[in-house]
């Protein structure tokens, strides 16, 4: 696991589209994206990232390498340091199906391969932080009741979950384990409320 991918830097209070100054006590959008072998936090004011608020009609911000995004405001004092939202599992799930949890019928393959991206594809995280990071997300839905365990098998030697949305039961997933350690593991579930600015 390498520690780069688990290092986000602290995004500026501006927006990434206008570069306009984000107003304390503002409300803005904050959104994953991959950079440059890293994961990164990117916000857009709302006009920008919401044009029909201002009576626009087209989105000034490409949505196309974006893993999930959630609203949310500034602190309202100028060098206050933003406050981490409680738990919001629809944000935790959208980050879930963005980073690619396959599908019953689509995961065949050992944890290695899988989601090997095909050419052309937009850059993205390595498949092992995929991996790591599909799985400890996994962990944080099931025990929200989000996400439900059908149940768990080996396939080439490597133990496996079956998972199913609760309120889409046609949405299942098989996920790797990817056999962290204790540290390992609160590594990326810290990581993981860091980039979300999230009481994980």
């Amino acid at each position: 696991m390498k520690d780069r991918a688990y290092q986000f830097p602290t995004p500026e209070h501006q927006c990434c589209a206008c570069q306009g100054d984000l107003s304390p006590g503002g409300e803005f959008y904050s959104t994953i994206c991959f950079l440059e072998e890293e994961f990164a936090r990117r916000n857009y004011c709302v006009s920008c990232w919401a044009p029909e608020e201002g009576g626009e009609t087209t989105s000034r911000v490409d949505r196309s390498g974006i893993f999930a995004y959630w609203r949310t405001r500034r602190p309202e004092e100028p060098d206050g340091e933003a406050v981490k939202i409680r738990f919001d599992p629809l944000v935790v799930l959208e980050f879930f199906r963005g980073l690619g949890g396959k599908a019953e019928a689509e995961s065949k393959v050992e944890p290695e391969t899988a989601g090997e991206e095909e050419a052309g594809a937009p850059p993205g995280p390595s498949e092992s932080q995929r991996r790591d990071l599909r799985f400890v997300l996994s962990l944080l839905l099931i025990r929200k009741k989000i996400l439900l365990l059908k149940g768990t098998f080996i396939r080439d030697k490597f133990e496996w979950l079956e998972l199913q949305e609760r309120r889409e039961s046609d949405k299942t997933y098989e996920i790797a384990n990817p056999e962290l350690s204790e540290t390992e593991l609160e590594q990326v579930r810290d990581a993981i409320g860091e980039l979300l600015q999230m009481q994980v």
